[in-house]
């Protein structure tokens, strides 16, 4: 019964044996409401920053969602900075950061391996070593259609929850050194993902 070596944010369900490593900003409401609708019993729905007994779910299907980093940091800014102030800067503050260039300078000096999981590196918010199936944002209805039908919940539309409303294409608020300097932080999950602008 030894620990997994990080923490992670999960979600379990031991009636159809399954446990999903949750990264934030990659469809999580979305899942989280279909999980819901389903009735079924979950051991645990979303505790955050977990050691699990990797042993206990060997034969769990364990799978988690991830999503381009250009397009995922742009999302977290604007929900969590240009919308709601989740990182409590000061009003001065919050007013620099309504550039996404500031936001983007203060990102890559935060710990982005054991800090925020909005931000955090994705690779380091799944384990790995112990991941049955990793679906794409980019593709997200067909893989999570697949999802479900392995852990056997019927869901005939995936409704996605929590989309930003008239957002442009992540594309659109990067120039060329902001590409370098993004693509610089999170070098890892790109390589690991293959992800590219």
């Amino acid at each position: 019964m030894l620990p997994s070596f990080r923490r992670y944010d999960l979600t379990v369900c031991s009636a159809k044996k399954f446990l999903w490593f949750r990264v934030p900003k990659v469809g999580t409401r979305s899942i989280l409401h279909i999980l819901n609708n389903a009735a079924i019993d979950l051991d645990a729905e979303h505790p955050y920053h977990c050691h699990y007994p990797i042993s206990m779910y060997k034969d769990y299907f364990k799978f988690a969602f991830i999503r381009n980093p250009y397009d995922r940091l742009v999302s977290c800014w604007l929900d969590k900075v240009v919308k709601n102030n989740l990182y409590e800067f000061s009003p001065h503050k919050l007013i620099e950061m309504q550039k996404f260039k500031n936001f983007v300078n203060y990102v890559e000096k935060q710990d982005l391996e054991m800090g925020d999981t909005h931000i955090c590196l994705q690779s380091k918010l799944i384990d790995l070593n112990e991941i049955d199936y990793i679906g794409k944002y980019e593709n997200f209805e067909k893989d999570l259609l697949y999802v479900l039908k392995k852990i056997n919940i019927n869901c005939p539309m995936v409704e996605k929850k929590n989309a930003s409303a008239n957002r442009q294409h992540y594309s659109t608020y990067y120039d060329e050194d902001l590409v370098k300097q993004v693509t610089k932080i999170y070098q890892r999950d790109l390589n690991i993902f293959s992800y590219d602008f």
